[in-house]
């Protein structure tokens, strides 16, 4: 197991997303479960604000209970949906602490953008909710420019703090510092690979007067869900359940 993780071809990526979907098709219901409670989010961000926080904290427990079914899988051992919730309930206050801790840095990046723009904290609250992921409050020009310089980096770190903290959890047993840590630091020695990712979830933002941000985040979700487990077994090697 190496914490630090291993630095890999950005064309890795592809083959993390076919052993995505070899799990989507060996065990459908589940991922189209997961793919409903995704969906169901992502209506609730954008037409109920004051569940952001809620949803942010959740996350680690879903990208968790995947991992879990990805890895018995992977060993043989297809897992029910008895054994998904045995496995999370054990490491259930490590994933919330992840949540908590990314839901913090996610707020730091918003209130820097409003301090970055002199805008109103109250305003942003009432108007955008606490954990609105939006880049872009600066609007067009040179706030726009501001606005994106300031959060889209704080917003990497804490996707990048959170995107292999739950497997670290669940299939190595690592704490939610070392785990978040860990998985910040494989990130970062990958940043080719992760520079698709912010590349698209910064464009889902920025095209968001054009492109609706909820059909955004259903069309890139998906992606996101399959490619983490492949990554985490090549960067950090093989784990134990």
């Amino acid at each position: 197991m190496h914490l630090d993780g291993l630095q890999l071809d950005a064309m890795f990526v592809m083959d993390w997303l076919a052993l995505g979907w070899r799990a989507v098709r060996a065990q459908p219901l589940l991922w189209f479960a997961a793919m409903l409670v995704c969906s169901a989010c992502a209506f609730a961000c954008k037409f109920v604000p004051l569940v952001r926080p809620l949803i942010v904290l959740i996350a680690p427990l879903v990208v968790g209970a995947l991992m879990v079914a990805q890895e018995r899988l992977r060993i043989g051992r297809p897992a029910s949906l008895r054994e998904i919730g045995a496995a999370i309930s054990r490491h259930h206050n490590a994933l919330l602490a992840i949540g908590l801790a990314s839901g913090a840095i996610i707020v730091l990046g918003y209130v820097l953008v409003i301090a970055a723009l002199h805008t109103s904290f109250v305003q942003s609250f009432v108007v955008n909710g606490v954990h609105h992921l939006s880049i872009s409050y600066g609007g067009n020009g040179v706030r726009g420019i501001v606005a994106t310089l300031v959060a889209v980096p704080v917003f990497t770190v804490a996707l990048g703090a959170a995107w292999f903290a739950p497997a670290l959890v669940v299939l190595h047993g690592a704490s939610p510092l070392d785990a978040m840590v860990a998985s910040l630091h494989g990130v970062a020695r990958n940043w080719r690979t992760t520079l698709i990712f912010v590349v698209a979830l910064t464009d889902a933002v920025l095209l968001a007067p054009h492109i609706p941000l909820i059909a955004s985040a259903l069309m890139l979700t998906p992606l996101m869900l399959l490619s983490i487990y492949g990554g985490y077994r090549d960067l950090y090697t093989a784990p134990t359940v």
